[in-house]
């Protein structure tokens, strides 16, 4: 048997990631709404996916939150939201609809410091924004830190194990994939998020994942 090539995993492996990718990331054609929230994260495509949507009159507003967190320590000289603040000004956002929230440090923080600056501007719904993988986990966390707000989501349009950001590994993927499943598992008994319904296909293919040693983005 031929080995695998350096930073690629088992075909078996692959599937049962491709499970937690589609769980985690599904979502409907977002509503206008006055401003997108984008997630900061490794992934600056986020930008270009808000972008989008204010070109396409889907939204009067783009506010980025994000300093750095547990993958772009150092990857972002100014931290994530003025890198994605950056990428959006390049694709011709004008300055008047951008809002820049420099200091969220995770997900909780993205939407608790943003609120402020997107109600001062009159935001009364938003179309949450993440790379795909993170959408589950911003729903999730929402309604802890906004309840009662009107939102839709959206992801940045990156395709499964393919066409990876920057310095990112097959390997890499498959452990936040794992990692951000227990989160979604265990953080609304920490008061973090609301309770979702996991299905039984998704927590089995979590367990057999870790299983297979892809437990590197545990919660601790």
């Amino acid at each position: 048997m031929t080995a695998p090539a350096p930073g690629s995993v088992p075909p078996a492996d692959l599937d049962l990631a491709r499970i937690l990718w589609d769980w985690q990331s599904a979502h409907e054609e977002p509503a206008p709404a006055d401003a997108a929230l984008g997630l900061g994260s490794y992934d600056i495509r986020v930008a270009d996916r808000c972008v989008e949507l204010f070109r396409a009159g889907r939204v009067r507003l783009v506010c980025f939150s994000g300093a750095s967190g547990n993958f772009t320590e150092g990857l972002f000289p100014r931290g994530e939201a003025h890198a994605f603040a950056d990428r959006a000004r390049e694709l011709g956002l004008p300055e008047e609809a951008l809002i820049i929230e420099p200091a969220a440090r995770n997900t909780a923080d993205n939407i608790r410091l943003a609120r402020p600056l997107l109600e001062a501007r009159g935001v009364r719904s938003i179309i949450l924004v993440a790379k795909p993988n993170m959408l589950a986990r911003g729903r999730a966390t929402l309604p802890i830190h906004w309840p009662g707000l009107r939102a839709d989501f959206a992801a940045a349009r990156v395709p499964f194990a393919g066409d990876l950001a920057p310095g990112r590994t097959i390997r890499d993927l498959i452990e936040e994939l794992v990692g951000d499943a227990e989160r979604l598992r265990v953080y609304p008994e920490r008061g973090w998020q609301v309770r979702v319904s996991i299905p039984a296909e998704v927590a089995e293919a979590v367990r057999e994942l870790i299983r297979r040693g892809y437990g590197g983005h545990l919660p601790k």
